[in-house]
């Protein structure tokens, strides 16, 4: 039996989700194929680094596709599973292939191959309610973008046509809401690291350097971002906070100028920096015995993301150490802390606020 694990973008998560999918099929009896752009340049590759190491999975590079990938039509997409005689397809980020998915209600006798299953990251639309005249607007607008349009085919497409035989999503509470949907639980990286119980030694002098950092700063207030800099993830806004309520401020993850921030993230670091309020890892951490330190180092955690309500790994993380976390009251990170009861939730717009208080 064959499987092809789709993700023309590793960027991110997206490795992780690949390098769990690649085992779980792998387990399961299945020659792994993994099609992707292989030349994408990525911040962090450690997990495409170990895919590439495996010599037994087939790796299709997707870079001749339109988009790299993003935008294989129908065509192109079922001769790839017939040159590879794919018995079972798993696109690793259905979100972006909606149009492909549609393009078989039109098709005729052209469909996939196979048995097809998606994992959707972003059913967004569910949260974002429009005003009376919007709603009109969404309305009048749909004929020209029903093909692609994220809310039309969750809510309507793929109830009734069912263009995958099975759409997972990374949303419990959309998937309360929706019949005949499959929720599937957000543990990629807790299932990597398990995978990939190693101790690196060279990683072991962040543990004596935080120590130093932490007592030299103990009567102040810390705040801590895991993982690459990202301006969706708040990174400049605790960068920041840090300076005004003279906190320090622990990065542990890469450093990354490829966002459009909304704050001079230099001059905040250079303030931090003459202080010494700044730690920075600037490394991409992939012990878990360090990982784990750097977590529990912290009484809580405040993760103020910028218009998203999708779910959080960073989140995950901390909750699987009882850590509490402060978000915005907003997607599933909301949900999930307000109905379990795992920290602090805000309105975007009380910010400040909410992080004197928490």
């Amino acid at each position: 039996m064959n499987a092809l694990i789709y993700s023309p973008s590793f960027v991110g998560h997206r490795q992780i989700y690949v390098f769990v999918l690649t085992d779980i099929l792998q387990k399961s009896g299945y020659n792994v194929y993994v099609a992707g752009n292989f030349s994408e340049k990525l911040s962090s590759s450690f997990y495409i680094d170990k895919l590439k190491s495996d010599n037994r999975i087939i790796r299709v590079d997707t870079v001749e596709y339109e988009s790299h990938g993003l935008k294989i039509n129908l065509d192109e997409f079922i001769h790839l599973q017939q040159l590879y005689n794919i018995d079972q397809t798993v696109f690793a980020e259905a979100d972006n292939h909606i149009k492909l998915f549609n393009s078989q209600l039109f098709s005729g006798s052209k469909k996939f191959l196979g048995k097809t299953s998606g994992i959707f990251l972003r059913p967004y639309h569910f949260y974002q309610k429009n005003e009376f005249i919007n709603e009109l607007r969404y309305i009048k607008r749909l004929n020209l973008t029903w093909r692609t349009d994220a809310r039309f085919f969750h809510e309507v497409l793929n109830k009734l046509f069912k263009p995958l035989d099975t759409s997972f999503y990374l949303d419990e509470y959309f998937v309360s809401k929706h019949k005949k949907t499959v929720g599937l639980p957000d543990v990629f990286q807790e299932y990597a690291e398990k995978m990939l119980i190693q101790k690196t030694s060279d990683q072991e002098i962040w543990i004596s350097r935080l120590e130093e950092f932490k007592s030299k700063n103990s009567s102040r207030f810390m705040l801590l971002y895991f993982g690459t800099s990202q301006q969706r993830r708040g990174y400049d806004l605790l960068l920041k906070t840090a300076v005004e309520h003279n906190a320090c401020f622990v990065h542990c993850g890469l450093r990354s100028n490829m966002n459009d921030y909304n704050f001079k993230i230099d001059d905040l670091r250079n303030i931090l920096e003459k202080e010494n309020r700044l730690f920075e890892t600037n490394e991409y951490l992939t012990d878990p015995h360090i990982i784990e330190y750097f977590f529990k180092s912290f009484s809580h955690i405040i993760l103020p993301y910028n218009n998203f309500y999708g779910s959080s790994g960073v989140m995950l993380q901390a909750l699987s150490y009882n850590i509490p976390v402060m978000v915005p009251d907003m997607g599933i990170i909301g949900y999930r802390v307000k109905k379990h009861n795992l920290g602090y939730t805000y309105r975007t717009d009380s910010f400040e606020q909410s992080f004197l208080s928490f």
